[in-house]
């Protein structure tokens, strides 16, 4: 069973999870020898939860600070997300967020978040990620952790290997940088600590038991992918346990764990209609939540085309 997100308005419940979830992977694992890069070291706190409470009573400023974002992009959303918390946080003063870092007419990078907090009497500089994996295993021959290169993205463009490289050694260098130091300089910042955040789900195949990549962290969700024509196998091996609608979710939800609101409950049979004809138009795989006999996710899991990635 995962952990409940108790919150009513959708928005609160993202933010909950986007700041306050179990990192996916555990940034020390994935630096190079002698880097000092940890996960962000902002807890939930007895103030902060009260704080989630009555923003769930009364969402008006963070609808107010979403309503300002322009793009749709989950990533987008989920940097917003965190922008708002770092902004309302006492205990933390948001110095800047997409700080773009310029030299000779080429922008070189941007700074997702930089802020200093008062607890630590420290400037962090906090690199943001939010990432869905499905494992497809082509090297793996032991069963302790597999390769980075073989979790990808739902589309098959991302993959795990290759954001962590961009990640760990492009982004959360950019401080390093002669004109990023000159930015810092003006903002009276001397010495910035760096952090790394990736939030997000794995799946691997119903059909293939492939271990978690190095690096993952176990608090973190490990979830399951099957293809179309595995699906009702894998929906009468939950189904024999309890009862579950199910619900596939819009890429905008994709973050906290689904609580059932005027959404339109699937059976089984009606699930697998409905996502068959989705692949009769579109190859891209579908993200379901099972729901429990009270409306809340108890699972999730990505369907895919028969032969993905293939």
């Amino acid at each position: 069973m995962i952990p409940i997100y108790p919150y009513q308005t959708q928005e609160v419940r993202d933010l909950a999870w986007a700041c306050f979830a179990p990192s996916l992977l555990h940034a020390q694992q994935l630096a190079d020898d002698g880097q000092n890069i940890a996960n962000c070291g902002l807890r939930l706190t007895a103030h902060r939860l009260a704080w989630l409470e009555s923003l769930d009573r009364d969402a008006t400023a963070l609808l107010q600070h979403l309503a300002t974002q322009r793009s749709h992009r989950l990533g987008i959303y989920f940097e917003h997300l965190w922008h708002f918390f770092l902004e309302q946080d006492p205990d933390v003063d948001l110095v800047a967020h997409n700080l773009p870092i310029r030299h000779g007419g080429k922008t070189l990078g941007e700074f997702d978040c930089i802020y200093f907090c008062h607890q630590r009497q420290r400037h962090f500089h906090l690199e943001l990620a939010v990432k869905f994996f499905l494992g497809h295993r082509h090297s793996t021959t032991d069963e302790y952790a597999s390769h980075w290169n073989e979790w990808l993205g739902p589309n098959t463009n991302d993959r795990l290997d290759r954001k962590i490289e961009h990640l760990m050694q492009r982004q959360i260098q950019l401080g390093k940088q002669p004109a990023a130091r000159q930015v810092l300089e003006k903002l009276g910042i001397a010495e910035l600590t760096r952090e790394v955040e990736i939030k997000g789900y794995l799946f691997r195949s119903f059909m293939d038991a492939l271990p978690p990549p190095y690096g993952f962290n176990p608090d973190g969700r490990l979830c399951h992918y099957v293809e179309l024509p595995q699906l009702d196998t894998y929906l009468a091996a939950y189904d024999k346990r309890s009862t579950y609608h199910y619900l596939v979710m819009p890429k905008r939800r994709w973050l906290s764990p689904a609580s059932l609101g005027v959404d339109i409950r699937q059976n089984s049979a009606t699930l697998g209609n409905t996502l068959g004809q989705h692949f009769t138009q579109d190859s891209r795989p579908q993200l379901v939540a099972a729901l429990d006999p009270a409306g809340k996710e108890s699972r999730r899991f990505f369907v895919t085309a028969a032969g993905w990635p293939d």
